[in-house]
C-alpha cells in the first residue's frame, strides 16, 4: 500500500536543508487528483475518475464501507481524459467516455502525437471489476437507458448501442436521432418510453421529445428562441424548459452579458406550452450557461432554477402553476455546485460563511439553509446518495489536496475515502497557509487575493511574484482547487513559496465569488482592461510589504502577464505568459473561447487599444512565452504573432512550444515541463 500511494507525488523527493530550515520541497507535489463523483439512482453507489501522475483510472466505492476499488488499468500518461461519468441505476455498469473531443478538422486530442492517433469513445465497465472495460462506439457523452439495458450515446449524431452486460430493448439502433441540427439528450421520460432532446440549430433552438416505440418526434412550442434544459415533471405530463431570446444576424455571444431568461412549462402530450415566470432584466446569461442543469423539477412538483436575481448566484424555487419564486439559497455569496436528494432537499456548495473558500449546506423551501461542512475546508460538487443517508463530495484544505470524501446527510466530519491517507514522505506540514487579503485599485473597486509567504527560514529581501488565473470566471482560494488545473497551480504556487518567493495569487475583477457585479465589471478585457488596476494593486500591495524587493517583482499567468509587461516593464521585473490572449480583434473572429465576449464591430478599435500587442513598444522585461499547439481555448497564433513582434523589437523573449499539447495541459509531463521552466526562469531573473 505505501509503494502505491507514493505514486500520487507528482515528483515526491525531499532534499535536505541547513539545519535551521528542516526540509524543503525540492519539486513541485501533487496528490491525487479526483474528479467529481457520479452516483447511482437507486444504489449507494459512487464512481470518479482519478489522476494519478498523468495516468487516468477509474474508481468506484459502495455504502457503507465507502473502500474504493480500481475499475480500469490504464498506464500511460497519454493525455486521455476521462470524462461524462454515468452509472446504471442498479450501480452494476459504469459508462465512461475516452480522449478528448475532436478540433476542426475532425482530429481528436492527442497531446502525445501518437502517430496512429487518438479518438474519443464510449466504453463500459462492471463494477464488480468481474471484467475489462468494453468499446461501445465513438461519441462524446453517454446516457444509460432506464434499466441499464443500453447506452444512449452522442458524437455527430445520437445513437442507441447495447453493452457488453445487459440486452439492448427493441427501438435501440444507432442512428437512432437524425433530425437537422445539434442534438444533445435531455433526459428520458419517467416510463422511459420517450427521450427529451434539444436540437440547436444556430441562431434558434428547440426542444423535442422523441416517441421510442412510435419513432416521432414532436416540437414543444417552436418560436423564434433559443429554448434549453428541459425537465420532465416528476409525473411525465409536463416538460420545463429555459428560453431566452433568439440570435439576430450578426449578433455573438457576449459571456459578459446579463439576458433575461424565462422558464415556460408545457404539456408533453400535445406540445402546448405556456410562459411560467420572466426574469428580471439583469438576472439571466451566466447562471444559464454555467451551471449545469440550471433547470431541476422536484418530486414535490416545484420548479427549482438557478439565478442571479439578486445580484448573487442562487437558487430559487417555484411552483408549477406560478406565482413569486422563492429563494432556497440566499446572502452575499454564490452558490456553485448543486443537487438533489431523494428527500427533495437541495444539497449544494457555496461560499456563504467564507467567501474565499467553500462549504456544504442543505436547504428546501421556506427553510434556513442548515452547514453541513467545518471552517478552513474546500468542499464541492455535493452528491446525495440513494437512500438519503450519505453525501459524498470533493474535499481539501490548505495542506491537504482534494480527496473525495463522504458524510451523513445531516453533516459531520468529512471522511475522505479517496486518497484515505497521503504517504508518510509528503510534506504537508511543509506546506504555508496562504493569507487571503483585499486591494483596492486606482478606481476604487476591490478584489481579492491570497499571498503564500515563504518559510519563516528565509531572511532579508525576497522576489515576489502574482499570479493571474484566466478563464477569467474563476476563484482562486487558500488551498487545494477542484478543478485540475488551479489544483496544479496551487501546488505551485506552493513550490515558488517553498523556494522562497512570496507569491499573491490575485482574484481580479471579471472573476466569479464576489457578486455579479464583480464578474461584470464596467471596461473589463477587450472593453478597456479595466481588471488591470487590480494588477497594479496587487503589485503595490507586494511592493509595500517588509519583506519584498520592490524591485524583483514578477508575474505569471497569461493575457494579464502580457499586459504587466507592455503597458510597465518598469514595475515588473519578469513573466511568464501562458496561452495568453494578446490581441481582442483577433479573438473577435471566433474560432476558439477567447472571442466570448461579442464584440461589436464598432467595439473592435477599442478592443484593440485594450490589447497587450498595442504597447510593446515599451516592453523590455523578460518573458517566457508557453503555449501548446493544439489549444483549443487560446489559438496558438495569438502567441506567434506577440513572439514575431518582441523579437523583431529585440526584446528579451524565451519560448517553450509542446507540440499537440491542450490549452489545459492534459499530460503530467506536461506540467512538470511547464512548472520545472517556470522555477528556472524566475530564478535565473530574480535571484532568489
Amino acid at each position: 500500500m505505501k509503494q502505491r500511494w507514493q505514486v500520487w507525488m507528482l515528483v515526491g523527493a525531499l532534499v535536505a536543508a541547513p539545519a535551521a530550515q528542516g526540509m524543503e520541497i525540492a519539486d513541485l507535489l501533487s496528490a491525487p487528483q479526483p474528479e467529481a463523483p457520479v452516483a447511482a439512482a437507486k444504489a449507494p453507489v459512487i464512481a470518479w475518475a482519478a489522476n494519478e501522475r498523468g495516468v487516468r483510472n477509474l474508481w468506484v466505492a459502495r455504502a457503507p464501507e465507502f473502500v474504493p476499488r480500481q475499475l480500469t488499468a490504464y498506464d500511460r500518461d497519454d493525455g486521455q481524459l476521462l470524462s461524462s461519468l454515468a452509472l446504471s441505476a442498479d450501480g452494476r455498469t459504469l459508462a465512461y467516455v475516452r480522449g478528448g473531443g475532436p478540433d476542426a478538422a475532425g482530429n481528436a486530442s492527442n497531446p502525445t502525437g501518437d502517430p496512429d492517433g487518438a479518438e474519443q469513445a464510449v466504453w463500459a465497465v462492471p463494477t464488480d471489476g468481474s471484467s475489462a472495460p468494453q468499446r461501445v462506439a465513438a461519441g462524446r457523452s453517454v446516457t444509460f437507458v432506464p434499466g441499464g439495458d443500453a447506452l444512449i450515446v452522442q458524437g455527430k449524431g445520437v445513437g442507441c448501442y447495447p453493452h457488453a452486460y445487459a440486452k439492448a430493448p427493441a427501438w435501440c439502433v444507432e442512428g437512432l436521432l437524425k433530425t437537422r441540427g445539434a442534438n444533445s439528450v435531455a433526459a428520458f421520460s419517467p416510463d422511459g418510453g420517450r427521450l427529451l432532446f434539444v436540437s440547436n440549430r444556430g441562431d434558434h433552438s428547440f426542444v423535442g421529445v422523441l416517441d421510442l416505440a412510435a419513432r416521432s418526434v414532436r416540437w414543444i412550442a417552436p418560436d423564434y428562441n433559443n429554448d434549453s434544459a428541459p425537465v420532465w415533471s416528476p409525473d411525465g405530463k409536463r416538460i420545463a424548459f429555459l428560453r431566452t431570446a433568439g440570435t439576430r444576424p450578426g449578433q455573438a455571444f457576449d459571456l459578459t452579458a446579463a439576458n433575461p431568461f424565462e422558464i415556460w412549462v408545457a404539456d408533453a402530450d400535445n406540445g402546448l406550452a405556456r410562459r411560467l415566470y420572466r426574469s428580471g432584466a439583469n438576472a439571466g446569461g451566466y447562471a444559464q450557461f454555467a451551471v449545469p442543469e440550471p433547470l431541476r423539477w422536484s418530486r414535490d412538483g416545484r420548479l427549482l432554477f438557478s439565478s442571479e436575481e439578486s445580484g448573487w448566484l442562487h437558487w430559487y424555487a417555484l411552483a408549477p402553476d406560478g406565482g413569486a419564486p422563492v429563494a432556497i439559497s440566499r446572502g452575499e455569496c454564490e452558490v456553485e455546485t448543486a443537487s438533489l436528494s431523494d428527500t427533495g432537499t437541495l444539497v449544494y456548495s457555496a461560499n456563504c460563511d467564507d467567501i474565499e473558500r467553500r462549504q456544504l449546506y442543505a436547504a428546501s423551501v421556506g427553510a434556513a439553509p442548515k452547514r453541513l461542512s467545518g471552517d478552513g475546508q474546500i468542499a464541492t460538487d455535493p452528491l446525495p446518495l440513494s437512500g438519503a443517508q450519505w453525501i459524498a463530495f470533493r474535499h481539501a484544505d490548505a495542506r491537504r489536496p482534494t480527496a473525495i470524501a463522504v458524510m451523513p446527510a445531516g453533516g459531520g466530519e468529512p471522511r475522505r475515502i479517496f486518497p484515505a491517507q497521503l504517504p508518510a514522505a509528503f510534506p504537508a506540514a511543509a506546506l504555508v497557509e496562504p493569507k487571503p487579503v483585499t486591494l483596492r485599485a486606482a478606481d476604487g473597486v476591490i478584489s481579492h487575493a491570497t499571498v503564500f509567504m515563504p518559510p519563516a527560514s528565509y531572511k532579508g529581501k525576497r522576489p515576489a511574484l502574482i499570479y493571474v488565473h484566466g478563464g477569467p470566471i474563476r476563484q482562486m482560494l487558500p488551498g487545494w482547487h477542484y478543478s485540475s488545473y488551479y489544483y496544479n497551480d496551487y501546488a505551485g504556487n506552493q513550490w515558488l513559496a517553498s523556494r522562497g518567493f512570496v507569491v499573491l495569487a490575485l482574484n481580479y475583477r471579471a472573476g466569479t465569488g464576489y457578486g455579479q457585479a464583480f464578474r461584470r465589471a464596467a471596461k473589463q478585457g477587450p472593453r478597456g482592461a479595466s481588471e488591470y488596476q487590480d494588477v497594479l494593486a496587487a503589485r503595490a500591495h507586494l511592493a509595500g510589504l517588509a519583506d519584498v524587493d520592490a524591485s524583483r517583482i514578477g508575474i505569471y499567468g497569461g493575457y494579464l502577464t502580457a499586459q504587466a509587461l507592455s503597458r510597465n516593464s518598469d514595475l515588473f521585473a519578469a513573466g511568464v505568459d501562458r496561452h495568453g490572449v494578446h490581441d481582442w480583434r483577433e479573438s473577435a473572429k471566433g474560432g476558439d473561447n477567447s472571442g466570448l465576449w461579442g464584440l461589436k464591430p464598432d467595439e473592435l478599435e477599442v478592443a484593440g487599444a485594450s490589447s497587450p500587442v498595442a504597447r510593446i513598444d515599451g516592453w523590455r522585461s523578460p518573458v517566457l512565452f508557453v503555449h501548446g499547439d493544439d489549444d483549443r481555448a487560446v489559438k496558438f497564433s495569438q502567441s506567434v504573432d506577440l513572439v514575431e513582434r518582441l523579437r523583431a523589437r529585440g526584446a528579451p523573449v524565451e519560448t517553450l512550444v509542446i507540440p499537440d499539447e491542450d490549452h489545459f495541459f492534459l499530460r503530467y509531463a506536461t506540467w512538470m515541463q511547464v512548472h520545472r521552466s517556470t522555477m528556472d526562469f524566475f530564478e535565473r531573473q530574480l535571484k532568489p
